[in-house]
């Protein structure tokens, strides 16, 4: 973890010195000087996130309580996170459909349940090609309530579904950290499922694309 975590803070970390050492020497304009704030601190807020992400993670591992179940609607919750990430679906081309009745509630944590939704809304608009749509979606069946992210992208490796859910992993290893994420995503969705007494999974669908889906205790 530390090997992984170390790896992972050296890129925003580099690039965070260069753009000071850069704002810092003479002659440069106020255009310069602003443009080298700006990817300053868009370095600073990755590494936030990545220390936001691995503190979440290490206090699941502790075994302290970090979800807190309230009965309460789910519409609200996931029209919240779709709402958020409506810009960056119209950049990409990609519709947005959210499928949830609003009389469906459970025991949930909103806050966690919106970081949860807001990360695979994330990775599936990162995959989903121009004109294609990511559904969200939330049911309830056989006693459980069902909270799907689905995309319309290349799907995940076969050999990635058995380790979707480890941490620092990647579907693409490839994909760079700054466009790819550090691999925590689907880590903190199944650590989020688990905190509600669920479970996550991830899929790969009949028609191409895939699903990541939360299994949560419905009363």
């Amino acid at each position: 973890l530390i090997a992984d975590t170390s790896h992972e803070l050296r890129s925003p970390l580099a690039v965070l010195r260069t753009e000071l050492e850069l704002a810092d020497q003479p002659g440069r304009s106020q255009a310069e000087l602003a443009e080298s704030v700006r990817h300053a601190a868009r370095e600073a807020d990755r590494v936030a996130r990545l220390a936001d992400d691995l503190l979440f993670l290490a206090r699941t591992d502790q075994g302290g309580p970090v979800v807190h179940p309230v009965r309460q609607p789910l519409q609200p919750v996931l029209a919240g996170a779709v709402t958020a990430a409506a810009s960056r679906a119209v950049a990409k081309d990609v519709r947005l459909d959210l499928e949830v009745d609003q009389g469906l509630a459970a025991p949930i944590d909103a806050d966690r349940l919106r970081q949860a939704t807001d990360n695979l809304l994330d990775n599936a608009l990162r995959v989903a090609p121009p004109g294609s749509a990511v559904r969200v979606r939330a049911e309830r069946r056989d006693g459980m309530v069902t909270v799907a992210v689905s995309d319309a992208g290349p799907g995940f490796p076969t050999d990635f579904l058995p380790h979707a859910f480890e941490r620092f992993r990647r579907a693409d290893p490839a994909r760079t950290r700054e466009h790819g994420g550090a691999g925590l995503g689907l880590a903190i969705v199944e650590a989020i499922a688990r905190g509600h007494h669920g479970s996550a999974e991830a899929a790969n669908l009949p028609d191409g694309g895939a699903e990541v889906r939360l299994l949560l205790p419905g009363a």
